[in-house]
């Protein structure tokens, strides 16, 4: 597809996506409702009519394979990061999982609201051990209700550094005491981070095998990097149980 072709699509994306949030705009004031309950049922409804668009606009669709790995809820994906397809439609794939996001988000005017209501945690990148603390304690109470958690292991989109594995996912799934579900994608190919282009074609997220619980750190995090890249060397994306989604 001509680079034009990618442009013209790209701004017709951004300007429906934008559009498509017109009627929601009377159920806003249920955004400031503390029980995340209230409003989820509209956010989710946006996301999938923003994937409906991604699709019939961009030409942006996505592929799951081995969705018959997952555990039953609770459980905790780790997930490479690539863009910021990963952090609008996991929600969909994973079943609104807590997310931990990084903490500039929660200053956006309506991202920052949504991500306080949806129970999300905000991360310091600066090592502040207090803040990491509180934030391993909500994702314990979203594990305890019943909740999934997702975390992206590198902690970066950084093609240099996004397959490397931080200390603290260990810390966390010791704590959690949950299975782990390790999620391989190619996201980063459609939608790339730092431009507001969208390139047609489909995002390809690999599920694996779960990892189960009571490994010590190490051995956790030893696994979970094979079988991260173990993913990203699967060739063929037809294998296992695969399904193609828009919404």
């Amino acid at each position: 597809m001509t680079n034009r072709s990618v442009v013209l699509r790209s701004i017709l994306f951004h300007v429906a996506a934008v559009a498509a949030m017109l009627p929601f705009v009377p159920v806003l004031p249920l955004l400031l409702v503390p029980d995340r309950g209230v409003s989820r049922p509209f956010v989710t409804a946006y996301l999938r009519l923003l994937a409906i668009l991604a699709r019939a606009v961009a030409g942006i669709g996505w592929r799951i394979e081995g969705i018959e790995n997952l555990p039953p809820a609770p459980f905790l994906v780790a997930s490479r990061h690539e863009s910021a397809w990963e952090v609008l439609f996991f929600p969909l794939i994973f079943d609104d999982p807590l997310a931990f996001a990084k903490r500039e988000i929660f200053s956006y005017p309506l991202g920052g609201l949504i991500a306080r209501r949806g129970g999300h945690v905000a991360i310091d990148r600066g090592g502040d051990l207090a803040g990491l603390k509180a934030a391993f304690e909500a994702a314990r109470r979203a594990v305890a209700a019943g909740r999934n958690v997702l975390i992206f292991p590198s902690g970066t989109r950084d093609p240099a550094q996004r397959d490397r594995i931080h200390g603290g996912v260990g810390a966390l799934y010791d704590l959690l005491g949950v299975p782990c579900v390790p999620v391989e994608l190619d996201s980063g190919t459609c939608w790339p981070p730092g431009t507001w282009l969208k390139r047609p074609g489909t995002v390809h997220v690999r599920i694996g095998a779960p990892i189960p619980v009571g490994l010590d750190r190490r051995t956790f995090a030893d696994t979970l990097r094979t079988r991260l890249e173990a993913l990203a060397r699967e060739a063929s994306p037809t294998t296992g149980d695969v399904r193609e989604k828009t919404a």
